[in-house]
């Protein structure tokens, strides 16, 4: 036996010997964490939003999935403060209740408008998709 070996097996001993395992190659199972979003309030701008949250226009601008014709935000929109995942963790799909976009289904899942796109194919992003249909999350 050389050196090591030699470690090892103390090491194992030792630890058989207090009532417990150690497992040095074991990948601890994490939670997985939310994406970091907040709610627009009257009056906010995407400017102050980037400013406070120490972001540029342009990263914001690239974790959400805005409108290239809204510029203004309405109160109760969720702004993204990081990159969103690309299919959902939770839900296989979604059945539309009233007339969406998936656009809207992106912001409201916290899944990328792209992703989401190629995994319903025929929808643009801002059509308005009928009441029943079954869009898929992943």
């Amino acid at each position: 036996m050389n050196t090591k070996s030699k470690i090892g097996v103390f090491i194992l001993a030792t630890s058989s010997m207090l009532g417990y395992s150690v497992n040095l190659f074991a990948n601890p199972i994490l939670p997985k964490k939310p994406i970091s979003r907040i709610c627009v309030v009257e009056g906010q701008t995407l400017y102050q939003i980037a400013k406070s949250s120490q972001l540029t226009l342009r990263q914001l601008y690239k974790f959400n999935d805005f409108s290239p014709l809204s510029d203004v935000l309405e109160p109760g929109t969720s702004v993204f403060l990081e990159q969103k995942k690309r299919k959902s963790t939770q839900k296989e799909f979604v059945i539309v209740d009233n007339s969406a976009t998936l656009r809207q289904i992106a912001n409201q899942e916290g899944i990328r408008l792209k992703s989401l796109t190629r995994m319903n194919q025929g929808s643009s992003p801002d059509e308005q998709l009928p009441k029943g249909e079954k869009v898929f999350l992943r």
